[in-house]
């Protein structure tokens, strides 16, 4: 750790992001180089800018103490919100599914802390988010880190309930109606019987 006063902002926001991914204690010297170059740089990407929002809300989860300025923070998460989700094929097909059930539901909720969520479906007077997963939210069938921080801190910090649609389970349902909306309504019902 005796470089990392070297390394560049970039550097330090893949870590504090990789840190908040794996949800493991950062150490004080790290916290401390993070603090002070986001602090003192004056071109710090929105990427660079999105990591850190999600380091923030991880610093949340923990309950650990913000040492950034608000104004700083609530830049990382103009700059995080500021990608706009286009829905895909997929998404557009799982709403469809949806509909056909008669259910209400909205597309993509932006949420208090950030997050998008693909579809919020009202069920059970219950409203149950649904993320549909195409090949780049995993790492072969394991979710990516980037996929299981947002579930993470969906869950966490605003109570969300989630459930996945995976691509490959959509695509073993997706040709027979009455299978893809049997597998939203399991879909659905688990993620409302889940605990927090």
């Amino acid at each position: 750790v005796a470089s990392i006063g070297q390394f560049t902002p970039q550097a330090l926001a893949n870590t504090a992001w990789a840190f908040a991914v794996a949800d493991h204690c950062i150490s004080g010297t790290i916290n401390h180089h993070l603090v002070q170059a986001f602090e003192t740089s004056n071109t710090l990407s929105s990427e660079l800018l999105s990591q850190l929002h999600q380091w923030h809300l991880w610093k949340r989860e923990r309950n650990f103490v913000h040492q950034l300025p608000h104004d700083f923070l609530e830049g990382c998460k103009a700059a995080f919100m500021a990608h706009q989700p286009k829905p895909s094929c997929m998404q557009r097909q799982v709403e469809t599914t949806v509909s056909t059930l008669g259910l209400p539901f909205r597309s993509e909720v932006m949420t208090n802390i950030g997050y998008s969520i693909d579809i919020v479906a009202e069920w059970q007077g219950a409203q149950i988010g649904i993320e549909v997963d195409g090949p780049s939210h995993f790492i072969g069938r394991d979710p990516s880190g980037a996929t299981l921080l947002k579930r993470r801190q969906l869950r966490k910090l605003e109570g969300w309930k989630l459930c996945s649609v995976p691509y490959w389970e959509w695509r073993e349902v997706s040709s027979d109606a009455k299978r893809g909306q049997e597998y939203v309504l399991q879909l659905l019902q688990r993620a409302s019987e889940a605990s927090l």
